[in-house]
């Protein structure tokens, strides 16, 4: 009866390690996963971002040519086919705030959303700049604004950069 209940007691000691080991072992796995997918959620909205951005800076200098910039103007056709391209690339940005709130943490979603506000103004401008009659009837204020918002976009993209480094 001793051999028989030191069998069933090692059986039992041995088959909780063992599920406890697998248990252990899928945590880990479900951890590398979430991060993994936080990864490709940061990953995917700053690439966006950051192309809006470089669209952005290029389109507002070939908007609003100046004497000195050795960049050529746009016309007005091309001028708003491509802030319409920038319009709807916005959109598709704030449609990644899903992905990273689900993909969390919260932090990392509050600063997409701050981030993501900052292209607004520079992209409202563009857009008025390419529907407007030329690119001389560009107003310095706004000039002066779009360059502001830019800068403060380059900004926002570096926080949500190092936020989402913090939080991966």
């Amino acid at each position: 009866m001793d051999q028989g209940l030191a069998a069933i007691l090692g059986a039992a000691v041995g088959a909780i390690a063992t599920g406890a080991a697998a248990l252990v072992t899928a945590s880990s796995a479900s951890r590398l996963n979430k991060s993994k997918a936080r990864q490709e959620a940061c990953l995917a909205y700053l690439t966006l971002l950051a192309q809006i951005r470089v669209d952005l800076v290029d389109l507002g200098r070939r908007s609003r040519p100046h004497p000195a910039d050795p960049y050529e103007p746009l016309d007005a056709a091309t001028a708003r086919a491509r802030a319409a391209d920038i319009d709807a690339r916005y959109r598709e940005l704030i449609t990644k705030h899903a992905v990273l709130m689900l993909a969390g943490p919260r932090r990392v979603y509050r600063q997409a959303v701050r981030t993501s506000d900052l292209v607004a103004e520079p992209l409202m401008l563009v857009l008025r700049w390419s529907a407007g009659p030329a690119p001389s009837a560009v107003p310095a204020e706004h000039v002066q604004a779009f360059d502001r918002g830019m800068e403060a976009l380059a900004r926002g993209l570096a926080e949500f950069a190092d936020t989402a480094r913090e939080s991966t």
